[in-house]
């Protein structure tokens, strides 16, 4: 079975979707447009993906979509900067930086390795990867909006975190794509390839993340 026969699979789709009709207010038309966008994609790949289907999904004419997006590289790109939404709010706690390093990054890493072993995720994940070979600007799409921009706010809360003298964190960038790193784990690529039936139970994911978390903070614990 290819990635994206996986993802379609996998990826629950509604019976109806949110339509917007040519009246109405232009959020509310490019909301339904990303929304018809997500499920098309989702179900036929990139390239094969019908236009023609999402105009009449969104109930809008694909004159209004290419008023709203230029092609359908550019309605994919805010296809992923959507799903990607959840993976910023990880960073959305205003607490954060008053939080004690353990207690934060155990926050950070157990909203993050939720959602990245939810079954939506996982499907829009092997849809990118799949297509990504054929159209590298998907993956770059998907990496920017996604994790680049991930790894970037952990770096800046690990740079502050040195600044303090809380954490010995010289390449805070660095220290952030390795501290996600084990977060993952082969906890989340046995989930996405399938190896088990059953998804990684709270129990399992906690117990990731609090590894994780041990091991980076004796890494970067300050010296006497």
């Amino acid at each position: 079975m290819t990635p994206i026969e996986k993802a379609k699979v996998e990826q629950p789709v509604a019976t109806e979707m949110p339509a917007a009709a040519e009246g109405a207010p232009s959020t509310t038309k490019r909301d339904a447009i990303i929304s018809a966008g997500t499920r098309v994609f989702m179900e036929q790949g990139f390239e094969p993906a019908s236009m023609d289907e999402i105009a009449r999904l969104a109930a809008v004419s694909k004159a209004t979509i290419y008023s709203h997006f230029e092609s359908k590289q550019a309605l994919f790109d805010s296809v992923v900067t959507n799903r990607c939404q959840a993976l910023h709010a990880v960073f959305a706690e205003p607490s954060l930086d008053d939080r004690p390093p353990a207690e934060a990054l155990t926050l950070i890493g157990q909203r993050f390795l939720d959602l990245l072993v939810s079954p939506g995720s996982l499907s829009f994940y092997r849809l990118v990867v799949g297509e990504s070979v054929r159209f590298p600007e998907l993956g770059r799409a998907f990496y920017n909006a996604g994790p680049n921009r991930v790894a970037g706010a952990l770096a800046d809360y690990l740079a502050r975190q040195h600044e303090r003298g809380t954490l010995h964190v010289p390449e805070p960038r660095r220290a952030a794509e390795q501290f996600l790193g084990m977060v993952m784990g082969h906890l989340h690529l046995r989930t996405l390839l399938a190896v088990s039936a059953e998804p990684p139970s709270p129990e399992d994911r906690a117990r990731n993340v609090a590894n994780a978390v041990r091991i980076f903070l004796d890494g970067t614990a300050r010296k006497p």
